[in-house]
């Protein structure tokens, strides 16, 4: 019972944090990026103890808690997060579970996030102006995009899955020095303490008769 209330409050501290998280990168510039990180290492908290519907379902109550904190009016911040970043330490779990070759996922997840930042784009690009440094960007936008983002996602993915292994030990960690102690010997009646006490005190004089008939 304790360990499945473990697991419970696990999925709803992972959801706490990752709304925390979302909700600044979605509210202040400067933690833009970081929220998302931030955000998947918070969901890979039920993940570390094999609790993949705990951690969609703290995915799913992430994403419409975010929608009032600044999710409905920037959705298209939000939108990336609810694509790829939120469920990316998921599908890591299932592909470490199911023992999927690593290039075969790699090449599957890389197209998915390529795929999740072409879209992150066109809504970016509706919605705000974006700069980019060069002219000449903009009309190869999609295969940088795509060429860029392989590279980034090729050092990305093998972060979260070293991430994924430290939340792992972290978690355990906890779950060992929450486990419930032997439980202590019910305190005594008085009328056991005192029935103990002369039991005692007969046994010490019975000895002192003992040792001075042996003087004698």
């Amino acid at each position: 019972m304790k360990k499945k209330s473990f697991q419970v409050a696990l999925s709803a501290i992972s959801c706490a944090l990752a709304v925390i998280f979302m909700a600044a990168g979605l509210n202040i510039p400067m933690a833009f990026a970081s929220g998302y990180v931030l955000a998947s290492l918070a969901l890979m908290l039920p993940l570390a103890k094999e609790m993949r519907l705990g951690g969609f379902l703290a995915y799913a109550g992430a994403c419409l808690l975010c929608l009032p904190f600044g999710g409905i009016a920037q959705f298209y911040k939000l939108f990336p997060f609810v694509v790829f970043f939120g469920l990316h330490p998921l599908v890591n779990s299932f592909q470490q579970r199911l023992k999927i070759n690593r290039f075969v996922a790699f090449a599957v997840k890389d197209v998915w996030f390529v795929g999740s930042m072409m879209l992150s784009w066109l809504l970016f690009d509706a919605a705000v102006e974006i700069s980019l440094p060069f002219a000449w960007m903009y009309d190869w936008i999609w295969l940088l995009i795509a060429a860029g983002g392989t590279v980034l996602f090729f050092v990305y993915d093998w972060l979260i899955l070293r991430a994924q292994r430290i939340v792992n030990t972290y978690v355990a960690r906890i779950d060992r020095s929450g486990k419930n102690q032997p439980p202590k010997a019910p305190p005594q009646e008085f009328g056991e303490v005192f029935g103990d006490l002369e039991q005692k005190e007969k046994k010490e004089d019975t000895k002192k008769e003992q040792d001075n008939n042996e003087g004698h």
